[in-house]
């Protein structure tokens, strides 16, 4: 679970970087007057476009949305790739509900865990975080754009990255374990871009391009991600409200995910239909360390760890759900049938369908070769 809050609190990291710059004539009068003119902003549409790499895990976000303030209204249909699956997500947010729609269901959340703020920080109050770092940009003009640029390492940015990543967690910035993860946050090399309308000093662009290291005891995790975020059609959105059908259908959390807890395999079994088989055969020094079941998909997820760094994953799941047509990848033979391989630079994938299931080994290790995770695929 920690690998997620770490991939999580990474793009929490971009999420607020991207969004808070905006500019005039010179570079601190830029700046002045493009905060004074984001008081006036009332609705805007975005777009984003992110690349991630966390220890040659890769991952790309692309998200469309709009967004209100008076009242403070938040409508995003986001696009995840990761691991080899694609995942579409929607969300309606204000400050006092919040609903998300994945596989189809959508699930009523508490709002302090998304956190309006990770969203929304094209405002006056966000961006005047800004004007500390004002001798450090530098500004270019480009036909009707000014363009400023922040670049630097940690010791320059530290206090800003940890101030915006406190902010936007709510309460989940108090919670012991992110509260150390903000603490190890170290930059070594960020580059952010603010392009300003010359005319209007409304923020039009950012581009980021950051290198993060995460510190999890012993373990040191680098974070690359670069992307683009646009903004448009300025206080042209239409009210945004939340449709009557999300509000009846949505579950809760808890309903949803009623097996948040990890499991032995003999207690994951008694929760489903079909057979979890384990692997006889596991590279040596990787133990059983966790299992989980959703109930959405039906589908079980079996962790074998040798420490932080190396790890195997098994998931098994009916194909009426997620079946081996949704995986991208090469074909490959695994146990006599066609499979499909995913090698995305560190993290190795065999997918196969068996008895109405699919399954997937994946993993991830200095050490861990693909010919070890098709061992481990024969042994089930």
């Amino acid at each position: 679970m920690k690998k997620i809050g770490l991939f999580l609190a990474g793009v929490l990291v971009i999420l607020m970087l991207a969004a808070c710059g905006k500019a005039s004539l010179d570079k601190s009068e830029v700046l002045a007057k493009s905060i004074e003119a984001s008081a006036d902003i009332h609705s805007y549409s975005i777009e984003m476009d992110m690349d991630i790499d966390m220890d040659d895990m890769k991952q790309s976000v692309s998200m469309k949305g709009d967004i209100t303030h008076n009242p403070d209204m938040i409508h995003l249909n986001m696009n995840m790739d990761m691991l080899g699956m694609n995942m579409d997500i929607e969300t309606y947010l204000n400050q006092d509900e919040a609903y998300m729609s994945m596989m189809g269901e959508w699930m009523e959340m508490d709002p302090s865990e998304l956190g309006l703020e990770s969203f929304d920080q094209i405002n006056k109050e966000e961006m005047e975080k800004l004007t500390k770092f004002t001798e450090q940009f530098e500004m270019t003009e480009e036909e009707n754009q000014y363009v400023l640029k922040l670049s630097g390492n940690d010791e320059t940015y530290r206090e800003l990255i940890e101030d915006v990543i406190s902010s936007s967690m709510g309460e989940v910035s108090a919670d012991p374990y992110m509260e150390e993860l903000i603490n190890s946050i170290k930059i070594k090399n960020l580059n952010l871009e603010y392009h300003i309308d010359k005319e209007t000093f409304i923020h039009t662009m950012q581009v980021f391009d950051i290198e993060l290291e995460m510190v999890d005891g012993d373990t040191t995790t680098p974070l690359n991600i670069k992307g683009e975020l646009t903004t448009s059609n300025i206080n042209g959105v239409e009210p945004i409200v939340i449709p009557d059908e999300v509000k009846e259908s949505a579950v809760t959390e808890d309903e949803m995910y009623p097996y948040s807890d990890s499991m032995s395999v003999e207690e994951l079994q008694e929760l489903v239909s079909y057979e979890i088989v384990e692997p006889s055969a596991v590279p040596e020094g990787y133990i059983f360390t966790e299992g989980y079941y959703d109930e959405t998909m039906d589908m079980v997820t079996i962790s074998y760890d040798k420490d932080f760094d190396n790890w195997i994953m098994l998931t098994m799941n009916p194909i009426e759900v997620f079946s081996l047509a949704d995986v991208e990848g090469e074909s490959i033979e695994v146990r006599g049938t066609e499979g499909i391989i995913y090698d995305m630079e560190g993290y190795l994938s065999i997918s196969w369908e068996e008895n109405g299931l699919l399954y997937e080994v994946g993993g991830m290790g200095t050490d861990l070769t693909i010919e070890q995770l098709l061992e481990v695929a024969e042994s089930i």
